[in-house]
């Protein structure tokens, strides 16, 4: 299955707050640390057909919509091939791709989920 770095719009990225628990404090928090340093991580989806099924990242999209950022770093896993996007070869590939240091890996947010 392809992965593909790309900056996706907001606007195309929905948010089902009805499957989820809403921590709002967690919520609130998250929007702070963003607004200090800008969303650092990638949101991780699926492509579902006509759908983007977000895996990794909900509250993350909640808060750039709240916050009206306009895109947002994105993972798209699908089965499809582009010719346009930046394919990802492998993780070190993809940590260049997002700029992203040796710590951020250690931490370990992102590794296991490629």
């Amino acid at each position: 299955m392809p992965v593909y770095y790309v900056d996706m719009p907001v606007s195309k990225l929905k948010v089902n707050i009805l499957t989820r628990n809403l921590d709002v404090p967690h919520l609130y928090r998250m929007m702070n640390r963003i607004i200090e340093s800008g969303i650092k991580y990638p949101i991780i989806l699926i492509d579902k057909g006509t759908d983007l099924e977000c895996l990794l990242g909900n509250t993350r999209i909640q808060v750039a919509i709240m916050l009206k950022i306009p895109t947002i770093a994105c993972l798209l896993l699908t089965n499809r091939y582009y010719k346009d996007l930046k394919r990802v070869e492998s993780f070190e590939d993809f940590m260049c791709q997002a700029n992203l240091t040796k710590h951020d890996a250690v931490q370990g947010v992102i590794k296991p989920i490629l």
